[in-house]
């Protein structure tokens, strides 16, 4: 499964690279295309994997606060996934600005890395909280889960170098449609870290905790 998700994204990549103009289904900065579809998928697959997580840690009796933390880590993802299939983010962004008056100009549909800043935020404590808790007994997920929450965050770090480019008199487009590569391949490359960290996460604790019967 992680060699597919690494192929995939390898794949996507160079999709949007060789066929963004000829073929409209293959752009990663749009969403509502096969690449929306395939990053929001993979997201769903990776939710998966963290909500079967907290229902073994549940049944482990593990403390309420890390069973949250995995819960709450799956919703989010899940809520990603959709994101990135219907761009809900930009939409809600488009409805804070005409209900603010912060919109208005070119670029305004970046406005939404200000209004979402609490989400974000509040995801950083769950990551804290879930990279504590496999730091004592999985370190390599623990850095693999770090690993892909470095990613997203460069991801959004180069989002927000777009909007400074895009509110520019003179727009360097070839150069802000490289960015955007390197925008949704950190993002991509994020989402199949943080799937090779829960899925080794999960294996080891059915390996430890678990006894299947045959």
């Amino acid at each position: 499964m992680i060699f597919v998700f690494f192929l995939g994204d390898l794949l996507v990549i160079l999709a949007h690279i060789f066929w963004r103009d000829e073929i409209g289904f293959f752009d990663l900065d749009k969403e509502g295309n096969l690449i929306s579809l395939y990053s929001g998928a993979k997201l769903w697959i990776i939710a998966t994997l963290a909500l079967l997580q907290s229902a073994i840690i549940v049944r482990l009796h593990a403390s309420r606060r890390i069973i949250a933390a995995w819960i709450l880590f799956a919703l989010g993802l899940a809520y990603i996934g959709l994101d990135d299939m219907m761009g809900i983010h930009e939409r809600v962004g488009f409805v804070l600005n005409n209900r603010l008056g912060t919109g208005g100009f070119h670029g305004e549909s970046f406005n939404w890395l200000c209004y979402f800043a609490p989400a974000m935020l509040a995801a950083l404590i769950v990551f804290g909280v879930i990279i504590k808790t496999l730091w004592r007994n999985n370190r390599r997920a623990a850095w693999l889960l770090l690993g892909g929450i470095v990613l997203w965050i460069g991801s959004l770090g180069i989002e927000l170098w777009g909007r400074a480019l895009i509110t520019q008199p003179t727009i360097p487009v070839s150069f802000y449609h490289k960015l955007i590569v390197l925008e949704e391949a950190l993002e991509l490359l994020g989402a199949t870290l943080i799937a090779v960290a829960l899925w080794h996460t999960l294996y080891k604790t059915i390996r430890t905790h678990v006894e299947i019967k045959t």
